[in-house]
């Protein structure tokens, strides 16, 4: 507490960003007061954060049938990673050259897919065209088709 003039305690004054000096708030004093943002700008928002809008994800549509129905899968592998083998194939209605990622199904993977499936608009990421839930060598897979 500090003394004024008059020999009696004063508050703290806190200090603005713009250097200017803020008054406590009378219920509790050092507590600042913070207006609420608008009802139109909290509308579509997680309670418990800011109040911007979390963006809005289109569904990943995962298709059941088999992956040869669609595309031609060559046995040229282009590439190995922790999680699986990544094979050259070829979109049967256009021609298109793909690239294969074959995972094996489990939440891992599945929260793999779902973040590359999020990212997959940005300038530097290979875009996901299809996602695939088949049986493989006997085992239960995610087949993910990428943009070559």
């Amino acid at each position: 507490m500090l003394q004024n003039g008059s020999g009696k305690e004063k508050q703290p004054q806190s200090t603005n960003t713009d250097g200017s000096e803020s008054e406590p708030t009378a219920g509790n004093p050092n507590q600042q007061q913070q207006p609420a943002p608008p009802a139109e700008d909290r509308k579509g928002t997680d309670p418990g954060s800011t109040h911007f809008p979390l963006p809005a994800y289109p569904k990943l549509d995962i298709k059941r049938n088999a992956v040869t129905d669609d595309y031609k899968i060559s046995s040229q592998v282009l590439g190995l990673g922790i999680n699986g083998k990544v094979l050259e194939c070829f979109n049967k209605k256009t021609g298109e050259k793909c690239a294969l990622k074959i995972l094996y199904d489990s939440p891992k993977a599945r929260r793999e897919v779902e973040l590359h499936y999020r990212v997959s608009g940005g300038p530097y990421i290979v875009r996901i065209l299809s996602l695939y839930e088949n049986m493989h060598h006997g085992k239960k897979c995610l087949l993910i088709i990428m943009e070559w």
